[in-house]
């Protein structure tokens, strides 16, 4: 049995030292293969023991006492103090725990152990090293103690693919590090300062460790010493070039030479970045795309004033660097140019489309001033018709007419010339050169790679769903009128009348003579007085009527258009007056041509409606109304009156709410009469010598508008 024992324990340090196993899992495989010759190392402890501040080597010989197991215990173990109390183990269970907690270690000859601490040469050869690679996200986790280096390069390249070089000397040198899931260029900084030695990688993507010639202490500033690299960053992701960067006055050109190499981009230098200038910039997260951009944002021209209470994030401190040479970059595919700003190279071309707005401004169908004013009417047509004079109207070369025509055609004209670039601000469109596409409702933009991106933020951010405004529109104009007429006429035609009229509902008759007389002779026969006769062309007019009328017009006409632009409506009535131009021809022999022409006048009911959409959902409305109506003519060529109303409002109301808007009322009232002197006034008699007329008209104008909004 004994013979057993001694190959199994002169078999496990070769089987362990070909596997690399732990020296605890060593420890438990010899303690396992000596509990059958020695059962008590299975006893249980006895969990009632109270451990308070015993020593361990007092402690240790008495357990092995109790469970009758040869143990020697060395004198060096009493200046530890055990506080532990256990239970539900074993004794070689815990011989396990206190080999481990107290860096012990077991000898074993035949019955006989000996625990004793770990020399120091044992302590450096027991750790086993780890190493985990990720490469999707090419991060590393390192954990070593005291290993030598040649192992330690050995793994990491075999376990990652990338190349670690040592200089001559180095291969004995002990490592240590734990290092958690970090991309690897970081990992291997880190492990070079932990180490105290310099890492320096070359172009061909070989990683070369040298040892420091005069080290510093760890704990001092020596993570500058330990790095020849010079700018701090952190690449957290490299498939999406997501960086965490922190420069302080560090060089452009250092920023793009080492984040392209450990981004491994392709990249074009059109002009050496020496002169490209210093940059202070930090933040937790960035793409390596927007930090070009922060970059590479240069100062404004000298001739346009900077903003006011302007905050950079970023400093361009390129003092030393020439005005007339402005860096910029671009991309194209997976290849970065940079360069000066006049280099071709580093130009770019690209075409915006907008999605939402048009490129040119959209102007209103019509002017509130020209719709709403009654009084051009007139003013136009008295131009047209002094244009008709041979000598023309303030321009003899040019008839006015065409004049007003060539206006109207230059206004139309001028409003299509503009275009969305007329409310970008000028520092957002500095340095760039655009050409607008209407067909394509497109923006051509050359210029730098930085700039066309800050003028692409710009147009995203007003290159927004503008909301459309449904409006519903009520006019309702209530007219009412009552006329009364009353009174009798006398009077001598040129010739005889004969007896017409009506008599109902409404009462206008004339009397002939020959009704007349008749009437006299009824009242001569029946009374002693004789009244006589009347002439034959004598006749009487006598009135009796009243008329009343009600009438409601009612329109309801639904208008839409874009926030900010205007909707009309109008309905009307065109009329015709006439302008007569008489000419002299000629003096010997003078002759007379005249020429007539009619112009027209309108009488109409207008709408004019300016929306605005406020941020939350309100709506602005500038309303103006005008109703028009004709009146008298003072000649039958003249131009007829005109009347009319008109009132402007601005009002603020909520989404689909209703505004009413009303009191243009118009009341008319007319009471004459005509009659005898005094017989005209006496009562019951007045009828017969006098001719009354009251009559009275009332007109309002009511509108309903409800706003309603839609995207």
């Amino acid at each position: 049995m004994k013979f057993i024992l001694y190959i199994i324990f002169l078999i496990i340090p070769i089987y362990v030292i070909g596997q690399n196993v732990p020296r605890i899992d060593i420890l438990k495989i010899r303690l396992d293969s000596l509990a059958t010759s020695l059962p008590g190392l299975n006893n249980a402890i006895d969990s009632k023991i109270t451990l308070n501040e015993i020593e361990l080597g007092n402690y240790i010989t008495a357990i092995s006492n109790i469970n009758q197991i040869n143990l020697v215990v060395s004198p060096e173990l009493n200046n530890y103090v055990i506080r532990n109390n256990f239970s539900n183990i074993n004794l070689s269970q815990l011989l396990l725990y206190l080999c481990n907690e107290y860096d012990l270690t077991i000898d074993i000859l035949e019955n006989i152990l000996t625990i004793r601490p770990l020399e120091e040469n044992e302590l450096l050869q027991q750790y086993k090293p780890v190493v985990n690679y990720y490469p999707t996200i090419q991060n590393i986790d390192i954990d070593i103690k005291n290993n030598e280096l040649y192992t330690i390069f050995k793994l990491i390249t075999n376990k990652t693919a990338k190349n670690l070089l040592f200089a001559p000397g180095m291969e004995n040198l002990k490592l240590t590090a734990y290092i958690k899931n970090t991309p690897f260029d970081a990992a291997m900084e880190k492990l070079a300062y932990a180490n105290q030695l310099n890492l320096t990688v070359t172009d061909d993507d070989f990683y070369v460790f040298e040892e420091i010639k005069n080290k510093v202490s760890v704990s001092g500033s020596g993570y500058g010493s330990a790095l020849k690299k010079s700018i701090n960053f952190k690449v957290l992701d490299s498939t999406k070039r997501l960086l965490m960067v922190d420069f302080k006055e560090t060089s452009i050109k250092s920023i793009i030479n080492e984040i392209s190499h450990v981004l491994k981009l392709n990249f074009f230098i059109a002009s050496p970045l020496d002169q490209a200038g210093n940059i202070t910039f930090k933040t937790d997260k960035i793409y390596f795309d927007d930090l070009l951009v922060k970059i590479f944002e240069t100062r404004e021209s000298s001739n346009i004033d900077k903003l006011p209470n302007q905050s950079n994030t970023s400093s361009n401190s390129a003092s030393n660097t020439s005005q007339k040479s402005v860096y910029t970059f671009k991309k194209e595919g997976d290849v970065y140019y940079y360069g000066t700003a006049d280099q071709l190279s580093v130009r770019q071309v690209e075409l915006i489309m907008l999605n939402y707005r048009s490129v040119n401004l959209m102007s209103d169908p019509e002017l509130l001033t020209e719709t709403n004013n009654i009084r051009d009417n007139f003013n136009t047509a008295g131009q047209n018709f002094r244009n008709q004079l041979p000598t023309g109207f303030n321009n003899p070369n040019v008839r006015p007419q065409e004049l007003n025509n060539n206006n109207l055609t230059n206004h139309h004209n001028n409003e299509n010339q503009r275009t969305i670039l007329d409310i970008i601000p000028t520092e957002v469109k500095s340095n760039l050169d655009f050409t607008v596409d209407p067909e394509r409702n497109s923006i051509y933009v050359t210029g730098s790679s930085a700039k066309i991106t800050a003028f692409k933020s710009f147009i995203k951010n007003i290159d927004k769903s503008i909301p459309v405004i449904i409006i519903e529109v009520m006019i309702v104009e209530a007219q009412t009128s009552n006329t009364l007429e009353t009174g009798v006429s006398w009077g001598i035609g040129n010739e005889p009348v004969t007896t017409q009229g009506n008599l109902f509902p409404t009462t206008d008759l004339t009397l002939g003579a020959e009704t007349i007389n008749r009437i006299i002779s009824g009242f001569s026969s029946t009374s002693v007085f004789n009244f006589g006769k009347v002439i034959p062309n004598f006749y009487a007019t006598i009135k009796a009527m009243e008329t009343n009328g009600d009438l409601k017009i009612k329109s309801t006409p639904k208008l839409a258009t874009l926030n900010g632009h205007k909707a009309s409506f109008s309905n009307g009535q065109t009329s015709y007056y006439a302008i007569v131009q008489r000419n002299i021809i000629g003096t010997d022999n003078p002759q007379t041509s005249e020429i007539r022409n009619y112009f027209p006048v309108d009488a109409k009911l207008g709408l004019d409606i300016m929306p605005y959409v406020t941020g939350n959902n309100q709506v602005l409305l500038e309303i103006n109304v005008i109703q028009s109506s004709f009146g008298q003519r003072i000649a039958e060529d003249a131009p007829p009156d005109i009347n009319s109303r008109n009132f402007s409002s601005i009002v603020r109301m909520q989404d689909q709410d209703i505004a009413v808007l009303g009191g243009l009322e118009e009341n008319f009232t007319n009471n004459s009469g005509s009659g005898v002197p005094f017989l005209a006034r006496i009562p019951l008699i007045k009828f017969l010598f006098s001719q009354r007329v009251r009559e009275g008209r009332k007109s309002k104008l009511t509108v309903f508008i409800k706003p309603t909004i839609i995207y």
